[in-house]
């Protein structure tokens, strides 16, 4: 079976105005790879050659992300694309690769920029809570991205973590620590340089004059999830960097 097709040549009719001209001619018969090839200049320094692989690869590892809606899209003026799906989306970058975003994360995400904002490209895609031998600490899900991470529970909704909160909370095992998964974004007081997160059994506070402290609610307290640190099984910690002495 052949179809129609245009097929894009280089003009060689010797009164062409210039050399380079392209025109259109009509071939009637199959589509063949070197049609293609000639139709067509490989350029190896046109970054979509590599995303769209990329982004097709991780769509077929996510078959639930539906049908696509739309074509590969540029991000801005940035060698990065992504691509808009009936149930999430997949973005890539060179640096970060290509990963999938859907439901309340992504809206998140976008609502705070998405890529323009200082979270940046997901570095992974969605995943429900990690568990610590046995099961999950609670009902969850999280992404990580370029500028921190976004963890979401039912209960407490969608809760942005990053810098040294965000640290601090990875090395004390993430939503499997004492403290439990975030119930609030981190706050930063742009004078002091303090950052705090309140989490569902305790709170972090960080400064550069102060340094690391973790605060644990006592178990009674942690049952009710209530937001209010006492200080109890309060922790000092010495892995964050100290003030310096004049």
């Amino acid at each position: 079976m052949t179809e129609r097709m245009t097929r894009i040549a280089r003009r060689s009719h010797p009164n062409a105005a210039r050399p380079d001209e392209v025109h259109a001619t009509r071939v009637d018969r199959a589509l063949s790879w070197s049609d293609f090839r000639t139709a067509v200049r490989y350029d190896p320094t046109n970054r979509l050659l590599v995303a769209v692989p990329a982004i097709s690869a991780k769509r077929a590892e996510h078959p639930w992300l539906g049908e696509a809606t739309g074509l590969h899209t540029r991000i801005g003026t940035a060698d990065a694309y992504h691509r808009e799906f009936t149930h999430g989306s997949v973005y890539w970058s060179e640096r970060t690769g290509a990963h999938e975003v859907h439901g309340a994360i992504a809206e998140r995400w976008k609502a705070e920029g998405g890529t323009a904002s200082f979270l940046g490209f997901p570095t992974t895609d969605e995943q429900p809570f990690r568990a610590n031998g046995a099961a999950a600490p609670s009902p969850g899900r999280f992404a990580h991205f370029e500028g921190g991470s976004i963890y979401w529970t039912p209960l407490h909704g969608a809760a942005i973590v990053h810098g040294m909160v965000r640290d601090i909370w990875a090395l004390l095992g993430w939503e499997n620590s004492a403290l439990g998964v975030p119930v609030s974004d981190v706050v930063v007081e742009v004078e002091s340089g303090v950052h705090r997160a309140a989490f569902e059994r305790g709170s972090i506070e960080w400064s550069p004059a102060g340094g690391p402290i973790v605060a644990v609610m006592a178990p009674a307290a942690s049952d009710a999830l209530e937001v209010e640190y006492d200080g109890v099984g309060r922790l000092q910690t010495g892995f964050a960097p100290q003030p310096t002495q004049a």
